[in-house]
């Protein structure tokens, strides 16, 4: 062909920068790379008037005015790391040293989780006052709390076959008089003054009843089913069992129990969400043409104000990004070329 040109084509890869801007200057200043980022795009958008003449009978468009400018970037990141984190979230982040804690309580829901103040725990005792409860080592061991120490949380034993219990007698509520439950498949224990923590729905457990099927009952807990000012009904879910108490049958219920934790912490990072105010970065792509020989393009940005993450996604199946919207912003400072960004090609 007598007009045929020689094209060049484009695909980009590189490292992707936020700084700070100069108020004064104008210029770039204390760029730090985000880290991968797998797509980075500038977006230009319009507001236009359109004008129709009345003379034709057509009413053809006459006139164009654009009456705004408005520029926009984006950038999908998978470097989760506190600074990018902070920036994406409109937050700060700050590092929490480690620490030795002692007797921080909680209060105790059989078979529920606890959370503790810190994460990245060790050598975590809980104690119910002097004492101690039994760690869990495995799942034939008795045991009475069980450890996550790397999200720093605890979970108790749900109080069927656990010595739990048994280590709280000194808490649990008296009974004011004798119950005796046969045959059904629910017992109602009576009270003087019911324990205020029983609810439908939590957990109870009684730690003195006799009778011959009293093994049954004690050291175990069992869901509240119904409750009066005086009396807690709880489920057994067998039949065909005799168990008696006395006025000194004590009761634990859920909520009862306070614990007390005593842990050593290490340092981590904490990321506060949505507590600064909107910021500008200046941003800088340095990038390589791949469909050039790998030629250079810097693309400079000179005001780029985040909005806070729409999204941030926590759990998939697949490695998670997040991206980072805002405005390009005019800046009056530039005193030549253009106000919003550059582009720099080898």
């Amino acid at each position: 062909m007598a007009f045929e040109v020689a094209s060049t084509y484009y695909s980009g890869q590189g490292v992707v920068m936020l700084g700070d801007r100069n108020t004064i200057t104008g210029a770039g200043t204390n760029f730090i790379p985000v880290g991968n980022c797998t797509d980075l795009k500038i977006s230009i958008a319009t507001s236009v008037i359109e004008h129709k003449e009345s003379q034709s009978g057509a009413r053809g468009i006459d006139l164009r005015l654009t009456t705004e400018l408005k520029g926009s970037m984006s950038m999908v990141l998978d470097n989760f790391v506190p600074a990018n984190l902070a920036t994406a979230l409109r937050g700060s982040y700050s590092t929490v040293a480690g620490a030795t804690v002692n007797a921080e309580t909680n209060v105790l829901y059989l078979g529920a989780v606890a959370r503790l103040a810190k994460v990245g725990v060790s050598t975590v005792v809980a104690r119910r006052g002097a004492t101690v409860l039994t760690a869990y080592t495995n799942a034939t061991t008795a045991w009475d709390y069980r450890v996550n120490p790397d999200a720093g949380s605890v979970m108790f034993n749900d109080g069927q076959g656990s010595a739990l219990i048994d280590k709280l007698t000194t808490l649990g509520t008296a009974a004011g008089t004798p119950f005796v439950a046969v045959v059904g498949s629910k017992m109602t224990l009576t009270f003087a003054a019911r324990p205020a923590t029983a609810a439908v729905g939590r957990k109870m457990a009684v730690v003195v009843a006799t009778g011959a099927d009293a093994a049954f009952v004690n050291s175990k807990a069992f869901v509240i089913t119904a409750v009066t000012p005086t009396t807690v009904e709880v489920e057994l879910g067998v039949t065909g069992k005799t168990i008696t108490g006395t006025a000194s049958t004590l009761a634990v219920c859920d909520g009862d129990a306070t614990i007390q934790f005593d842990y050593v912490s290490s340092q981590y990072t904490v990321v506060d969400s949505l507590t600064a105010a909107a910021s500008e970065k200046y941003v800088r792509f340095e990038g390589l043409n791949t469909a050039n020989s790998n030629k250079s393009v810097v693309v400079e940005v000179f005001r780029f104000l985040t909005d806070p993450l729409k999204e941030l996604a926590l759990l998939s199946d697949t490695v998670q990004t997040f991206t980072i919207e805002g405005s390009v912003l005019l800046d009056a400072l530039q005193l030549t070329g253009s106000k919003y960004f550059r582009q720099m090609i080898s």
